[in-house]
This record gives structure tokens, C-alpha cells and sequence, in this order.
């Protein structure tokens, strides 16, 4: 684990920037909000179309060479941050961050729940998380100091350059240090694999992606439409919830690990619907950073559980095709989401995006009660 801890750490300097400046970089180059949601929805159908086929390459051929693949295509991603100054540039590093994302964090997850057990599993996927966003955070204070010293335009190609470099140390961590994890066990399977349940789980995880996806590119440009332009302030935003990632995930992946993970996922689902429905009536900056930040919490809450159930649900074997599934079923509705997020905020109105996400989020809540009540009454008549 401390190696592909490693590589997750320096790889992560530039995500949670990119996800920052993206909407605000477009917007500069001409995009409209409706363009946007399709760049959006450009990086999720390229994991679509890759994901299952990676699956696939990871359980026959390994872990290792996905990452070192995922890797690489990243140092290509930071390239082409550097020398990008259009519209078609931002299509083509989509293309190549699709593919990247696709290739690396399949291969992280499989070698976490290698690395794992059921008692160990959402507290692993809670220290990857917790890794990544403490890469993040460092990345992302690297980014907003030179572009509050100095204009965004002019400073994305001097923060792109320092991320390359921290991609080239990853590199070389995952092909040095970075072990093969792949194991061939005969292990009975016990899990949904042939079960109508498991269509049914995967519906219901790509529409859990489609909903949080809705407002993937919609909270900074609401923030920057009706509460404030400042760049200071904007970057402030972020800077609470980045803090409380670099330990809380742990913590919540570890409570994932003593307890049943689906009231888990329930639960951060339900609250995340319930705030939904007072960000519109937000119009002051401080109120918009508490809500912000307690959403980034509630998402670190039900995360770990919802990474670890996958292979409750799927079983032992074949990890690598089990997370290329549910990273379908995820790419399916995050392709969709920023669609509607982006169609909904430009052609009704702004509030009617998160109104929409609660009103989606409270229903995906109510059908996982019923179909969990349902399969546990099966149970016990099959017991009887």
C-alpha cells in the first residue's frame, strides 16, 4: 500500500486544480456553459467506452502495467495543459484524461481490494481517498498561488510544468516499487454474479453517478454568477473540505468497516439530497462555503463504503472486471449528468439543477430501501 499510496499522492497534485480552473479556463476560451457539459460529458465517455476492456487487460495481464499505463497517460495530460491555448486543445486533453483516469484508477482500486479484506477494505479505500485529496490539496495551493500573483492564462503553464515533474517521480515509483498484486485463487463465488440483482445493482450505481454528476460543473459557476467574482475568495472555498479530506476519509472508511455498509451509503445519500435543496436560496458567500464543505464531508462519509461494497456484491474474483463494471455503470451516468446539469441551469434557471439533484437523489434513496427490504425478505424465506 505505501507505494501505490506514493503514486497516488504525486499524481493527484493537479485534480482537484484542473476541476477548479476547468469551467473558469473554458469560459475564457470562449466556451458557453451548454459547451462545457459536453467537455464534461467528453471525459465520461471515453471511460465508458475503455473501462470494461481495461478490466479485462488487468485481470489477465496484471495491475502493474494498467498503472504504469494510467500514469503515463497523465504526464501526457499535464503536456498538454502546458501547451494548450484553444478550444480543441481542451477536446484532445479530455480525450487523453478519459483514457488516463480509465487505466489508473482501475487499477489502484483492484490493487486496494487485493491488498484487503472485508474487515480492512473501506478503510484502505479510505486512506487512497484521503491520500489523493492531500496531493490534491498541496497541488492546488501550488496552482492558486501563482494564479492570484498573476493571471490564470499566464500561470497555467508554469503550475502544469511542476505537476509534470511530480508525474515523472510517480512514474518512477510505480516501475520501481510498485508490486504486482494479481493472485489466482479458486474461491467459491457467493456473490450477486448471477443474480438479476447484480443488473439492478448496477442501475442503481450509475444512477447514483448520474445525479452527483449533475452539478459537477454547476457550483463555481453558480458561485462566480451570483455570489462573488473574487478569485481569492473562490479559491478560499475550497480550502476547508480540502483540510478535513486529509484525515477524515480514514476515519469514515474505518467506521464503513465495523458496521453494514448500505445504511451507510443511505444515510450520505439522504443528507446530500436534503441540502440540495437550500443552496439556491444561498446568496452570501460564508453560508455557501459551510454548506460546500459539510457536502465534501457527507461525500467522504458514504464514499469508502460505497468503493468496498463492490466486491461484496460481486465477489472475490476477477476484481479488476468487477471494478471495470462499476466504473461502466459509473461512466454511464456521469456522461449524462453534466448534460443535464449544464441544460437545466442555461435553459430553466440555476435553481432548478439542485432542486432537480434532490428531488433524484431523495427517489435513488427510497428505491435502495425497497429493493434492500425486498432482498432480505427473500433471504429469510430462503433460510425458512
Amino acid at each position: 500500500m505505501k507505494n501505490l499510496t506514493r503514486v497516488v499522492f504525486y499524481l493527484s497534485f493537479p485534480l482537484s486544480f484542473i476541476a477548479f480552473i476547468f469551467p473558469i479556463y473554458a469560459r475564457n476560451l470562449g466556451s458557453s456553459v451548454i459547451e462545457i457539459g459536453y467537455l464534461y460529458a467528453l471525459f465520461s465517455i471515453i471511460t465508458l467506452i475503455t473501462k470494461p476492456l481495461i478490466g479485462k487487460l488487468i485481470d489477465k495481464r496484471g495491475r502493474k502495467l494498467s498503472l504504469i499505463i494510467g500514469v503515463i497517460l497523465y504526464l501526457i495530460v499535464n503536456f498538454l495543459y502546458i501547451v494548450s491555448s484553444n478550444l480543441t486543445h481542451l477536446l484532445i486533453i479530455r480525450v487523453f484524461q478519459g483514457f488516463a483516469a480509465s487505466f489508473l484508477w482501475i487499477s489502484v482500486n483492484t490493487i486496494v481490494s487485493d491488498l484487503s479484506d472485508e474487515k480492512t477494505r473501506g478503510e484502505n479505500f479510505g486512506i487512497i481517498g484521503q491520500t489523493q485529496v492531500r496531493g490534491e490539496f498541496i497541488g492546488s495551493t501550488i496552482g492558486f498561488i501563482f494564479i492570484l500573483y498573476n493571471s490564470m492564462m499566464k500561470s497555467l503553464n508554469d503550475v502544469f510544468i511542476i505537476y509534470f515533474i511530480f508525474n515523472i517521480i510517480a512514474l518512477f515509483i510505480a516501475v520501481k516499487s510498485v508490486k504486482e498484486t494479481k493472485v489466482v485463487k479458486k474461491v467459491e463465488d457467493t456473490s450477486f454474479r448471477n443474480s438479476k440483482f447484480l443488473i439492478i445493482f448496477f442501475v442503481i450505481i450509475g444512477f447514483i453517478a448520474l445525479i452527483s454528476s449533475i452539478t459537477a460543473p454547476i457550483y463555481l459557476i453558480y458561485l462566480s454568477d451570483y455570489i462573488t467574482n473574487d478569485l481569492g475568495l473562490i479559491v478560499l472555498l475550497f480550502v476547508p473540505g480540502s483540510i478535513l479530506a486529509t484525515f477524515l476519509p480514514k476515519k469514515f472508511g474505518a467506521f464503513a468497516d465495523k458496521h453494514a455498509k448500505l445504511p451507510i451509503i443511505f444515510l450520505g445519500l439522504f443528507i446530500n439530497a436534503v441540502m440540495q435543496i437550500f443552496i439556491p436560496f444561498i446568496t452570501e458567500y460564508y453560508p455557501f462555503m459551510f454548506f460546500y464543505t459539510l457536502l465534501n464531508v457527507v461525500n467522504m462519509f458514504y464514499a469508502p463504503a460505497l468503493s468496498a461494497i463492490i466486491i461484496e456484491f460481486l465477489g472475490e474474483n476477477r476484481r479488476g472486471k468487477s471494478y471495470s463494471l462499476y466504473s461502466l455503470a459509473t461512466g454511464i451516468g456521469g456522461s449524462l449528468g453534466p448534460l443535464i446539469g449544464t441544460f437545466l441551469y442555461q435553459n430553466v434557471n440555476s435553481s432548478s439543477v439542485f432542486f432537480v439533484k434532490s428531488i433524484l437523489l431523495l427517489i435513488i434513496v427510497v428505491v435502495i430501501y425497497l429493493i434492500n427490504l425486498i432482498y432480505k425478505n427473500r433471504v429469510q424465506k430462503n433460510i425458512l
